[in-house]
């Protein structure tokens, strides 16, 4: 038999039994979160490197012309 502590003699038994045997799900739950957070975090990584990439290079294929000056004035 197990002793319940003198803090926990309120509770009855019957809740502390179903919180040991959700705290498996809520193990899970924390860490599949945990794992979704890190993969839309990584997505958002490539996606971000890879607009990056097309813009430097876009630029490089077109440089920006210098404007002509004899207009002026």
């Amino acid at each position: 038999m197990v002793l319940q502590p003198a803090l926990l003699s309120a509770v009855p038994g019957g809740v502390l039994d179903m919180a040991a045997d959700l705290a498996p799900l809520f193990v899970g739950l924390v860490v599949g979160l945990g794992m979704c957070v890190l993969g839309l975090a990584f997505a958002i990584g490539i996606h971000d490197t890879r607009g990056a990439q097309r813009k430097a290079k876009t630029a490089a294929e077109h440089p920006a012309q210098l404007p002509e000056w004899s207009d002026a004035a």
